[in-house]
């Protein structure tokens, strides 16, 4: 994994927003083997449904293995983290064109915060634990073609999401326009949604989400980000780490390319 230095500039707009965007991380024949890939997972899994997300079997398909420490973006994480993360959900999401006239589709919408620890800290006392990476397989051109949206700055607030009476989405709501191949990284505080598909084509995405070592895996289906043995003798050191393997690799990276948290920690302080 090449060292990507997190600026200045990048670090205020997370910090203030808890969102960023990282255009043009897969080139475009990356874009089309990872969405052939997708095609096929998504086709033995669901023909139905509008909305698509499925979670098995992605850390297994070596597809998906070059995007579990993809340099662009996975550098970035570990500087809003740190190094002593591991990858902590993934999911492929497909949503299909909707239909245009239904108010109720319009209307619909899920705003949440991640990794389900709101409700047993509460909303006030939240911190930053993990960062999701989004990349985008498809376009984006306009708002309500599928995309996810974001109340930006509401990473900070102490109380549930304000929406305005008779509203759907908070006034700060927006409905980022993004092309195939660009990435966006979301914290786990942002209030976030799935916005309604009225293109006329699916939107796909790829999602992966890092957090730190000691939460452990996501509830109910740990098995997706802890694979077998022999899928860990597939992946180097650094994605071994990622997937759960006794591996230190991304701590070394880090001292290796002179980023390293805990060379500065302190337990105590003169006084």
């Amino acid at each position: 994994m090449k060292f990507v230095n997190l600026t200045n500039k990048q670090r205020g707009f997370f910090d203030a927003n808890g969102y960023l965007v990282i255009p043009s991380v897969l080139p475009p024949a990356d874009v089309d083997h990872l969405t052939s890939a997708c095609d096929e997972m998504i086709g033995a899994f669901d023909q139905e449904s509008p909305y698509v997300q499925r979670r098995s079997g992605i850390v297994e398909n070596t597809d998906f293995h070059p995007l579990l420490d993809w340099s662009p973006t996975v550098p970035l994480i570990t500087q809003l983290l740190s190094p002593n993360i591991h990858l902590h959900t993934a999911a492929v999401i497909y949503k299909r064109s909707q239909n245009q006239k239904d108010p109720e589709i319009l209307n619909q919408r899920g705003w949440h915060r991640d990794i389900d620890i709101t409700q047993d800290l509460g909303h006030d006392k939240l911190l930053r634990v993990g960062i999701k990476v989004g990349y985008c397989l498809t376009d984006f051109p306009e708002p309500r073609t599928g995309f996810t949206m974001f109340a930006p700055g509401s990473h900070l607030l102490p109380t549930p999401l304000p929406i305005p009476t008779g509203g759907v989405d908070p006034v700060s709501a927006i409905d980022l326009c993004l092309k195939a191949g660009d990435a966006f990284l979301f914290e786990n505080r942002i209030f976030h949604t799935s916005a309604p598909n009225l293109s006329f084509r699916t939107s796909k995405v790829i999602i992966l989400g890092y957090s730190y070592r000691w939460m452990g895996g996501r509830k109910n289906n740990m098995k997706q980000v802890q694979p077998d043995e022999v899928i860990l003798d597939q992946v180097n050191p650094i994605q071994q780490q990622l997937l759960g393997g006794n591996s230190d690799a991304i701590i070394h990276w880090a001292r290796e390319n002179k980023f390293d948290p805990s060379a500065s920690f302190q337990w105590t302080m003169e006084i």
